[in-house]
């Protein structure tokens, strides 16, 4: 996964999104739940990148920041889940994970199950394994922490993947204001402008064996079941909830896209309390 290599990571194949005018976030006037489902989120979601086809909306209360990110592209949720994605979050308002602070998950930790693999056939192995997660740069000289399966932080920062019916990848983050104002003696935080960047891996080299851009031949990973990631962070742990739903399949080719990195960055100022 590319936070242990950060400086390896930057390639002239990156592509990069953003936005040159910060929008105020949403105010929530209560907390929202990190539990990998968007039932609590205004949709159409406020943002979203063409190129990845990633839909996304950051609300803030008084003391944290919530983000949410969903995508039914088949060839971004292999890009998410095999290749991995890093939240950032930079307060000095710049488009640069120079000085910012991260939240690594998944982390591309998950080895590619073909539908031929003798040993794919629990449907749920694959994503059993998003058990790490990391948190960069919150501390400064800390480096990177690493997290494994049901380990909550100090920070209080909580994290869930999960996928609804229509076989939507949802992706929810709470990250306390405290954790990245980690010097500010201050009872507001509104007003104060962010960045916040989606960092979204290649696939690692060789996955799926499909060059095509077909969704059939062979390579591919089949999923099912309404498989989706529990939350970790500060209660709980980490789990796996199997429901009614339908995840879809996650398979098919299309390297052209998939062999590159994405970088979304979006400027932003925290709201205030709506009166």
């Amino acid at each position: 996964m590319c936070p242990l290599l950060i400086t390896a990571c930057r390639s002239s194949r990156e592509s990069q999104q953003s936005s040159d005018v910060a929008q105020q976030t949403q105010w929530t006037g209560s907390p929202v739940v990190i539990d990998g489902k968007d039932n609590e989120w205004v949709k159409p979601l406020t943002y979203f990148a063409k190129s990845e086809k990633l839909a996304y909306s950051i609300l803030n209360d008084s003391s944290a920041i919530y983000v949410l990110a969903s995508t039914q592209d088949e060839q971004t949720q292999q890009k998410i889940l095999h290749g991995g994605m890093t939240v950032w979050i930079n307060t000095y308002g710049e488009k640069s994970d120079e000085g910012a602070a991260g939240v690594s998950f998944p982390t591309g930790s998950v080895a590619p199950r073909r539908r031929n693999d003798p040993e794919g056939g629990d449907r749920s192995g694959g994503l059993r394994e998003l058990r790490d997660y990391y948190l960069l740069g919150f501390e400064k000289g800390q480096g990177m922490q690493a997290f494994k399966y049901g380990e909550t932080n100090d920070k209080g920062i909580e994290v869930s993947l999960n996928f609804n019916e229509a076989g939507e990848m949802l992706y929810e983050a709470k990250i306390p204001l405290k954790a990245i104002y980690t010097q500010a003696a201050t009872r507001s935080y509104a007003g104060r402008a962010l960045s916040v960047g989606f960092f979204i891996e290649a696939l690692p080299p060789g996955y799926g064996g499909n060059t095509g851009g077909g969704r059939g031949g062979g390579g591919g990973v089949s999923i099912g079941g309404g498989l989706g990631m529990g939350s970790f962070g500060t209660g709980g742990g980490m789990g796996i909830s199997i429901g009614s739903g339908s995840l879809g399949r996650i398979g098919g080719g299309g390297r052209g896209k998939a062999g590159k990195s994405a970088k979304i960055w979006q400027d932003i100022t925290l709201a205030k309390p709506a009166r």
